[in-house]
């Protein structure tokens, strides 16, 4: 096997290892994220059990506490009952009042408490007959007392009947206490039970986080290396790709003085017989004068001798042809001097400087102005321009332009409006210019920034190099320029910049 064979093999196996490594990361990162996932779902809901059981729990204190409560007032009624009888004054009486008073609302209230529960609902029924039956006894005696017939009352008193619901109520409570300790145990038991699962969740969560903390940890020096040794390579690959740039540019920098120098050379040189057929044009309407006196000379005196091609050609076709060689001569003249513009703004260095947009703009707007009031037309700067250091001429040049673009090609449907606008975003700057002019199809939006080439009607003056110079201009300060339009629905004409542009690139472009 060749060594470039070997090493193939070798960064194939590699990448299989590495593709291996990522899947069970990424299978094991899953099902550590989906333990997780149920461990908090299962943590929340038995949450949500334990505050449950708590307040049961809760629930179950207060019931006992308002059974405690209704055995001490009917205790309190009896005491007071019998305090009286064997003391009848007005402040014993007032003492059994209270007393016997608090008994019926206080089993009202341990009745509210333990509704939810039927066997505590059945314990308050057997114990509301032998409560009034017991109130009504010692509301009797307490009146055969406040009567004086106190030897009635004491006999009333020491009737072992009186004694049976009190007793029977008792044995009611206890059993109603005794109801309650269950439910305490068993809920309190619930709530436990709860709690544990909570610890057994919360560790079995600390655990899996700990695995995914360690794995995590591996993985992420595994990755260091490799983004380490990556970023090596990369910096390597940068440094060539530098170096390659350099090459190119500099190839690009000569290529382009070249094209700029036969730009140059040729409009140069085509300029010299373009002279001469102007010349001579002008030398062929001399000579053609005489030679249309002595036609009308002949047809003045002998107009059948003077052959009608002859006529046609003096009076018609010779004017005509001499008319088209002065038209294509002056196109002709006026392509020359934009090839020439061009070549000399290509050699020109660019100077930056800062450069207050909206003055600079203003300024622009303000060189249209007539045309926009000729036309009924408004242009406006939309918010503030962002500020920017590049090459003042080509700036002007660029934004100006557009301007004249938007003013130019206004639709006479409608008002004429152009807006510019600006934004400064990650060193560099947009600025745009907007218009609801006559629109370019969609088909054009590249065609018009070649040389030479228009959209649309052919009806306004230019030779078709304002966008073709335009755009060199904006590559020179390292931008990009683009259009957006569709026909009758305006243009708007996006230009990127580099917030500043450095004298080096400036010397460089």
């Amino acid at each position: 096997m060749s060594l470039d064979g070997g090493a193939k093999a070798a960064k194939e196996r590699d990448a299989m290892s590495q593709q291996v490594f990522n899947r069970v990361f990424v299978a094991v990162l899953g099902a550590g994220l989906a333990i997780l996932v149920v461990l908090v779902g299962t943590a929340f809901w038995f949450s949500a059990k334990s505050r449950e059981s708590a307040h049961w729990v809760d629930h179950t204190y207060l019931a006992e506490s308002q059974i405690v409560a209704f055995q001490a007032a009917m205790e309190q009624a009896e005491t007071t009952r019998r305090g009286y009888l064997l003391s009848p004054t007005p402040q014993q009486f007032d003492r059994y009042a209270r007393s016997r008073s608090n008994v019926p609302s206080t089993l009202f209230s341990l009745a509210e408490t333990t509704r939810d529960n039927p066997v505590q609902g059945a314990n308050i029924d057997k114990i509301r007959p032998l409560l009034n039956w017991k109130l009504k006894a010692n509301d009797e005696s307490i009146a055969l007392a406040r009567a004086g017939h106190m030897v009635e009352a004491t006999a009333a008193f020491k009737q072992e009947q009186t004694f049976q619901p009190l007793i029977g109520i008792r044995v009611v409570i206890g059993e109603m206490l005794t109801e309650e300790k269950r439910l305490l145990d068993q809920r309190a038991g619930r709530e436990q039970s709860n709690t544990d699962v909570l610890s057994y969740v919360a560790v079995t969560a600390a655990i899996v986080l700990a695995l995914l903390a360690v794995g995590s940890i591996l993985v992420m020096r595994r990755y260091g290396g490799d983004l380490q040794r990556a970023q090596a390579k990369l910096m390597g690959f940068n440094e060539e790709l530098e170096q390659r740039v350099a090459d190119r540019t500099a190839e690009l920098t000569r290529a382009n003085d070249e094209i700029q120098r036969f730009a140059y050379i040729v409009s140069h040189d085509l300029r010299s017989p373009l002279v001469n057929v102007m010349g001579f044009t002008s030398e062929l309407e001399e000579g053609l004068k005489p030679l249309k006196g002595l036609v009308d000379w002949i047809m003045e005196r002998a107009p059948e001798r003077l052959p009608a091609a002859v006529k046609r050609a003096v009076e018609e076709d010779i004017p005509e042809a001499i008319g088209f060689i002065r038209a294509a001569t002056r196109k002709m003249d006026r392509l020359i001097n934009a090839i020439l513009k061009l070549s000399r703004e290509g050699r020109r260095n660019l100077n930056p400087e800062p450069l207050a947009m909206e003055i600079l703009v203003e300024g622009l707007l303000a060189s249209v102005r007539h045309q926009l009031d000729a036309k009924g037309a408004h242009a406006m700067i939309e918010g503030s321009l962002p500020n920017m250091t590049s090459d003042r001429v080509a700036i002007e040049q660029v934004v100006g332009n557009l301007i004249d673009n938007a003013v130019k090609y206004l639709s006479p449907n409608r008002p004429g409006q152009i807006v510019l606008r600006g934004r400064e975003a990650g060193g560099r700057v947009m600025i745009e210019v907007l218009d609801n002019g006559r629109g370019i199809d969609p088909r054009d939006h590249e065609r018009i920034f070649e040389l030479f080439r228009r959209s649309g009607p052919q009806d306004q003056a230019g030779e078709g190099i304002g966008l073709a110079h335009v755009r060199a201009l904006v590559y020179r300060l390292g931008g990009t320029i683009s259009c957006a339009s569709e026909l009758d629905r305006g243009s708007t004409f996006s230009v990127s910049l580099p917030r500043i542009l450095s004298h080096k690139e400036g010397m460089a472009a």
